[in-house]
């Protein structure tokens, strides 16, 4: 049978700053999306140790993610963006068509919190636990810490202190003034040897496996600036992410408005009592949302992946079992073959 592997590294609704790279993007997205389709295929072992029962599919989305958080170039694990009080509170949700979730919130120094997701859904009697309780619970699991400084950047620390002054507050991870941008962008370029372009995002991955199982994995560190104890859609079951016997979507965007439109969960339910394909559905609902809200990546039961977005621009990648392979950034970065 077929199968498919997406993933994302966050929506933006600003341009890349003149002179911006993307190599260093598009190596890490290519790399990440590699270790899903490893584990995915059945080529590679994940690099943790899965339980008993999770399918190649669940296994493929928690690596591909475990890879992004590890990644400082996205807004997830290592890359996260801080609250207003200066610290980390990173949320993760995992899910599958088989009746498995697991979600978490507030995890302040758990290296992968995608982990302790898959901790929650396959090791506790809940499906969504919020910290310090999940923190506690990961810690007992014996699930990696880090020390703050791990999980900092100097561009993490300068994009705070811009939010902090803005009109637009936490709004300052969707946009930016030229003067807000070229704050950052100095602020990156003291930093010797950096790659970062200013632009990190929220990370996912969805999969359908050759035995017809479907799963998702989403992670973040939210907004900057956001109050403490925020929490987005990332970890909201159908906002930000659903699966069923017909599809798998995960989100990316303003997770305000996901939450309240429920998006992924609407996109999976007009495939399955209004009929229409994964691609239709997910045009439908982020055509309903405000003008550059953000968008969704899914595949489909053919192992047919789809992004559809609202936003300037969403850093994906994706394969398939018919060999359709690509890496997108920006529309000027777009690879050819995606």
């Amino acid at each position: 049978m077929s199968w498919g592997l997406a993933l994302h590294g966050g929506s933006f609704n600003r341009y890349p700053r003149r002179g911006a790279d993307p190599a260093p993007y598009i190596k890490a997205l290519s790399e990440c999306r590699d270790r899903g389709v490893a584990v995915l295929t059945g080529k590679s072992k994940p690099s943790f140790s899965p339980h008993e029962h999770l399918n190649p599919a669940m296994q493929a989305v928690i690596e591909t993610v475990i890879a992004l958080e590890d990644c400082p170039l996205f807004n997830a694990g290592r890359g996260s963006v801080l609250n207003e009080l200066g610290k980390f509170e990173m949320d993760a949700q995992v899910m599958d068509n088989r009746g498995h979730c697991g979600a978490c919130t507030g995890l302040t120094s758990i290296r992968n919190p995608v982990l302790a997701a898959e901790r929650i859904m396959t090791k506790s009697k809940h499906a969504f636990i919020t910290s310090p309780g999940a923190e506690q619970f990961a810690i007992r699991e014996g699930l990696r810490t880090e020390s703050f400084d791990y999980f900092l950047t100097e561009a993490q620390v300068k994009q705070l202190e811009i939010a902090r002054k803005s009109v637009n507050q936490e709004s300052i991870d969707y946009d930016m003034t030229e003067e807000e941008e070229a704050a950052i962008d100095a602020a990156i370029a003291e930093q010797p040897g950096s790659v970062d372009n200013g632009l990190t995002g929220t990370v996912g991955a969805v999969a359908k496996d050759a035995a017809g199982n479907y799963a998702f994995a989403i992670s973040t560190g939210g907004l900057t600036n956001k109050m403490q104890g925020r929490v987005g859609d990332t970890p909201i079951l159908g906002a930000g992410g659903y699966v069923n016997d017909m599809a798998a979507v995960c989100a990316t965007g303003v997770g305000e408005l996901f939450l309240y439109h429920n998006v992924c969960g609407q996109v999976c339910a007009a495939m399955e009592y209004g009929g229409m394909s994964l691609q239709e559905a997910s045009r439908l609902k982020i055509g309903k949302l405000p003008a550059e809200a953000g968008g969704v990546i899914g595949v489909d039961s053919d192992g047919r992946v789809v992004f559809e977005f609202s936003s300037v621009g969403v850093m994906r990648a994706m394969a398939e079992s018919s060999g359709r392979r690509g890496v997108a950034l920006w529309e000027e970065w777009e690879e050819k073959n995606f």
